[in-house]
């Protein structure tokens, strides 16, 4: 087994041939979206605030709100801004080659001796660089990436941004929006994206589709007031006007839509093979990103087993009429049939190609199977 020191090092050695093989692009966040949406930032180079502590093998870099844990060759102390490739290991396998050029497998095992880590469970980010936190800004008029980056400076006041409009977030500059609007557009300037809700991106010269990418880059001036939740920053928008492009923009990186994150079953009852379900009991999924309900139209099948009815007598097997409902809140699906289950019989449920999440990630098709009971 390798040393800790010597993972490490190959770590960042890693990361390091990676930046100057491939020039990544990069997102600034904040550690409490990474917390919520692990699955978007997985493999992305990252640039966070926060403070580094703890100490030896257990350093994480945090806020008062999510920390995740920090690798690094020699940590720098206290609070800086970090630069560093972010990975949710639980959604790396542990045969997986990827794990190999940071060789972090003996650490991940010895955290959890018994099992892998589940998906949002051991998150890790492996430092390339760090440099001081941003300086401080005016309050009223932040740059955009000060604004993403430390939204708590600012939550509660109006403030006036510039960026590029980038409509619904059609180039997947954030995970997802925080609330529902009919009016909401992402604003984005270099490596820092903010959601603009509540505010139609119309003027006395201009009138954007936030539906449509023909409007894309168009530089705007955005007033509003800070809100954030669950990892996401957003402006409540009161107002609009077009702006220059700053100077720099030609220097800016472009970051391309990377693959929407795929909608994973955390957890199902009954359990695949479970025996003696219940004759009323309902399906139930917990799913890990939001699903579009629209996309279950004709892709869940239900159906008894053919040659249990052949045993039966029965030419066909019995229908299964079902009615689903999506519960947003919690990310739970919950199947039930219109007439209690048949006893002692084997069910399939089959969840078919097309089953997407609200950004287009999609769920893998699968089976499940489970037998009932006599009550």
């Amino acid at each position: 087994m390798r040393t800790l020191a010597g993972a490490l090092a190959i770590a960042v050695a890693g990361l390091c041939a990676t930046v100057v093989a491939q020039p990544a692009t990069r997102r600034a966040t904040t550690i409490a979206a990474l917390k919520n949406y692990p699955g978007f930032y997985h493999q992305q180079t990252v640039l966070i605030v926060g403070e580094v502590r703890g100490e030896g093998e257990r350093r994480s870099i945090g806020t008062d709100e999510a920390s995740v844990r920090l690798i690094a060759r020699d940590y720098p102390e206290g609070r800086i801004e970090a630069r560093g490739q972010f990975f949710d290991i639980g959604r790396v396998s542990q045969d997986d080659p990827r794990l190999i050029p940071f060789n972090l497998l003996d650490l991940v095992r010895s955290a959890y001796p018994d099992r892998w880590p589940r998906p949002g469970e051991e998150l890790m980010l492996i430092l390339g660089s760090s440099a001081p936190p941003p300086a401080a800004t005016a309050v009223a008029t932040p740059p955009l990436r000060t604004l993403a980056m430390e939204p708590e400076k600012f939550v509660g006041r109006p403030v006036t941004i510039q960026g590029q409009f980038r409509g619904r977030n059609l180039f997947g500059d954030l995970p997802e929006a925080p609330i529902n609007n009919k009016w909401q557009f992402v604003l984005r300037s270099a490596d820092a994206a903010v959601w603009v809700m509540g505010l139609q991106p119309r003027g006395r010269t201009f009138n954007f589709d936030p539906n449509k990418r023909i409007d894309s880059g168009r530089w705007v001036k955005v007033s509003g007031t800070v809100r954030t939740a669950k990892g996401l920053t957003w402006l409540e928008g009161t107002s609009i006007e077009l702006a220059p492009a700053p100077a720099e923009t030609a220097t800016e990186v472009t970051i391309a839509a990377p693959p929407p994150p795929p909608v994973d079953v955390l957890f199902a009852a009954p359990s695949e093979g479970e025996a003696d379900v219940r004759l009323d009991d309902r399906i139930r999924l917990q799913l890990s990103r939001d699903l579009d309900p629209a996309t279950l139209k004709d892709r869940i099948r239900i159906t008894y087993a053919a040659s249990e009815s052949r045993d039966r007598g029965e030419a066909q097997p019995p229908t299964v009429a079902f009615a689903t409902t999506y519960a947003k809140e919690n990310r739970s699906l919950e199947i039930r049939p219109t007439q209690p289950w048949q006893r002692f019989r084997t069910v399939k449920v089959e969840f078919l190609e097309g089953i997407k999440g609200t950004d287009g990630g999609a769920m893998a098709p699968f089976t499940m199977t489970f037998t009932t009971g006599g009550s």
